[in-house]
């Protein structure tokens, strides 16, 4: 079954043109996902009593139209399918009339804590909710690394950007990302599409660095990213993402993050 709650576009939520940030829209992704998983009994508060919690492995977000301050918008989740070691759950932002604003599809894993390993999914919690439809047909392949690092940022991390599972939340790993993007570019262009795997955590002071490099392809920049935990050199995040020129394209003339 499918599970949705309305929001309204609040103005801390949105960027200086006045539409919703992809920070935003990653929080209502949570929100939707959180209430969901209450309604099966499966909270990461009830899995912790039996040993085991959810950890987000990946999702990939294509963006139709970004709402704007006041816009009253509706957020749809279901779990897609059951894949062994890997729970899908997809997501779509509707506007007030039924039009699609941004389709996600994102990739689960159970994290056995006594055992410290992945536990398989279906064995743990055989759910008989489970709808055979994706948002984005997407099969998950390895994201490619940037061949050079044109852009960095570092940031030490914060008390406050840690979440329920005490490490870094997937919201800030995102954030993190999109720093790296040199502001010139996000002046011409919009995010259109973001894939995103995450490879490690990160913890209350650790320093961070976010690095890019960025392709033209016409009517479409692509971005590549890394995301590195500089106390010992590990993979936090990959990250792959592709920005419409808004100059260029009517379409996407009002859309901005």
């Amino acid at each position: 079954m499918k599970h949705a709650l309305p929001f309204t576009v609040r103005v801390y939520e949105c960027g200086p043109d006045g539409k919703i940030l992809i920070s935003a829209l990653i929080n209502y992704m949570q929100e939707i996902a959180a209430s969901h998983t209450v309604a099966l009994h499966i909270t990461i508060p009830e899995l912790l009593t039996r040993g085991y919690t959810w950890m987000l492995s990946r999702y990939h977000m294509v963006i139709d139209r970004y709402p704007a301050y006041m816009d009253p918008v509706l957020m749809a989740s279901w779990i897609a399918r059951h894949e062994g070691f890997f729970s899908i759950r997809d997501f779509q932002l509707t506007d007030a009339q039924g039009n699609s604003l941004a389709r996600i599809t994102s990739s689960w894993v159970l994290y056995d804590l006594k055992e410290k390993k992945i536990a398989q999914v279906d064995k743990v919690l055989p759910l008989d909710t489970v709808l055979n439809e994706r948002a984005v047909e997407d099969p998950f392949p390895t994201l490619p690394l940037p061949e050079s690092t044109e852009h960095e940022r570092q940031f030490h991390v914060r008390l406050h950007d840690l979440d329920i599972n005490r490490h870094v939340n997937n919201r800030i790993t995102v954030e993190w990302a999109l720093e790296a993007v040199p502001q010139e570019l996000v002046k011409t262009h919009a995010l259109s599409e973001l894939e995103i795997t995450f490879k490690g955590q990160a913890f209350y002071g650790d320093m961070i660095a976010s690095r890019s490099q960025f392709a033209d392809s016409g009517e479409q920049l692509r971005g590549l990213h890394h995301i590195i935990n500089m106390r010992d050199g590990q993979s936090i995040a990959r990250a792959r993402t592709q920005w419409r020129n808004v100059m260029k394209s009517p379409a996407y003339s009002e859309i901005s993050i």
